[in-house]
């Protein structure tokens, strides 16, 4: 079985040189936080192209598809994970947080390096079997991160579905716009993430596999990788369509009311405006009860039919005659 480790201490830097001198492949997950790269390159002898790529790749403004090194020694790619929050403060917090991860493969181990003070292999759990190959302990921990977005692609999914509901129901109150806001711009950033991510896996399973050590008739695992993210893919679209829809179905929520009111408010507009006339001809020509419900009711009303049958009903319900009918 493929050894774990968290942390450099003084005890794992011992168990790693026994490792390293029996051939044993290992993975060897480390907070900057706590070791820095200098101490990481002496303790594993690390290559100095690859520290000058995992450097490289701790810029903030660096993507993940132009921070890919491979030079047939060493590979080094970023990918972004998802672990657990802090307590939230409210029900609006999302449970899982993005983790920025850099990986280092080399024939003799497997290398994670984050900001943060987290094991990955506590938080990821991936499954390393004793028989299986270096290249199955790669593609199994890649693996592992990839179906934690899938987790963080689901807590946003059943929120939508939460506020859909909510939306819908006859008494539901209005989702608030920052609320689909949040959820819109976690969406974004994580399509942002896995479509250069995309990028990354395609070369990630070739370069692995020429590494010195690795099995080249080796079942393609990675393959399999490059499948999960494009579901991934396509699923954080579907999601961000679904927001697109519920956001649709507010603005018609609102447009309703609107609708509701102007409709509530034209008749009294009009018989305000009737009644507040006061011209000459008015009041000279219309001195009597039945002049005045004639003109200021049953005209306006029977115009207002008229439009109706001839412009309205067949611009909204369209034309009910049947083809060849007279």
């Amino acid at each position: 079985m493929t050894e774990v480790f968290y942390g450099l201490d003084d005890a794992h830097r011992d168990r790693i040189a026994g490792l390293r001198a029996r051939e044993r492949f290992f993975w060897l997950d480390v907070s900057l936080s706590e070791t820095t790269l200098d101490e990481l390159r002496e303790a594993l002898d690390l290559p100095e192209a690859a520290v000058r790529a995992l450097r490289r790749s701790a810029d903030a403004y660096a993507y993940a598809s132009r921070t890919f090194h491979a030079d047939g020694e060493s590979v080094v790619f970023v990918l972004r994970c998802y672990v657990g929050s802090e307590t939230p403060a409210d029900e609006a917090a999302y449970r899982l947080r993005p983790l920025k991860v850099y990986v280092l493969v080399t024939g003799e181990y497997l290398v994670t390096l984050h900001d943060e003070r987290v094991s990955l292999p506590a938080v990821l759990a991936p499954d390393l079997p004793e028989e299986r190959s270096k290249r199955y302990a790669v593609y199994s921990v890649v693996d592992a991160m990839l179906a934690s977005t899938f987790e963080a692609l689901e807590e946003v999914e059943l929120r939508l579905d939460a506020f859909a509901s909510t939306s819908t129901d006859e008494d539901g109150a209005q989702v608030p716009k920052t609320t689909l806001r949040d959820a819109g711009a976690r969406l974004a950033a994580m399509r942002r993430w896995v479509g250069a991510e995309q990028a990354v896996v395609q070369r990630v399973g070739v370069e692995v596999g020429a590494l010195l050590g690795f099995d080249t008739r080796d079942e393609p695992y990675f393959e399999r990788v490059d499948e999960q993210v494009n579901r991934l893919v396509a699923s954080v679209d579907a999601a961000a369509n679904g927001a697109g829809m519920l956001l649709d179905l507010q603005l018609n929520e609102r447009a309703y009311l609107i609708s509701l009111l102007a409709t509530i408010f034209a008749p009294l507009t009009f018989l305000t405006g009737f009644f507040g006339m006061n011209f000459g001809w008015m009041t000279d020509q219309i001195d009597t009860r039945i002049a005045f419900w004639l003109v200021g009711i049953v005209v306006p009303i029977a115009l207002a039919l008229l439009c109706w049958r001839l412009l309205a009903r067949r611009f909204l319900m369209g034309d009910d005659r049947r083809p060849g009918g007279r």
